[in-house]
């Protein structure tokens, strides 16, 4: 777990962080799987751009986290593992959003977000009030997923091994 600033979350990355709704007295623990990190949505009442953090909560300090087997379709629907500069990402996402990935991941993702009720968005003037942590190790990681992400970096290890033999 490393903390980190909220300017430098990517899409597909796991963080932890605590968020106070308005309906709840007390900040709450929680562990979201980022889509976009900076959703800017313009307000219909009154025209002004809100920012949003949206992601797919995996986890709380007050409910049950994320069934295995739904967590391991969901690594499946979205490309799998990744390994980016020595944190694992789920999928294979660009660094910066763009003004659809939400809604392309939204549409892709919208059989299993209708089963589980995982989605959502977070005020980002709410989030910066707190530290947030970048989970480089997620602990109810599939195994399967862990183990052909250490295939794919063996792999890039050995073509890296052979180029430089070259």
């Amino acid at each position: 777990m490393k903390n980190t600033t909220w300017q430098q979350i990517q899409p597909g990355q796991i963080v932890k962080f605590t968020y106070k709704s308005m309906e709840q007295p007390k900040g709450e623990s929680r562990i979201v799987l980022v889509i976009d990190p900076k959703y800017r949505y313009r307000k219909k009442s009154t025209g002004r751009i809100v920012e949003f953090v949206v992601g797919l909560q995996l986890d709380t300090l007050l409910r049950p986290p994320i069934d295995i087997r739904n967590f391991n379709k969901l690594i499946s629907n979205f490309g799998g593992l990744t390994l980016d500069e020595g944190v694992i990402e789920v999928g294979n996402n660009p660094d910066k959003a763009n003004e659809n990935t939400a809604e392309d991941i939204y549409k892709l993702l919208e059989r299993f977000l209708k089963k589980n009720d995982v989605f959502r968005t977070y005020f980002l003037r709410e989030c910066r009030k707190r530290r947030v942590f970048l989970l480089d190790s997620y602990q109810n990681f599939p195994k399967k997923a862990k183990d052909n992400l250490q295939l794919k970096r063996r792999i890039d290890e050995t073509i890296k091994k052979i180029g430089e033999l070259s």
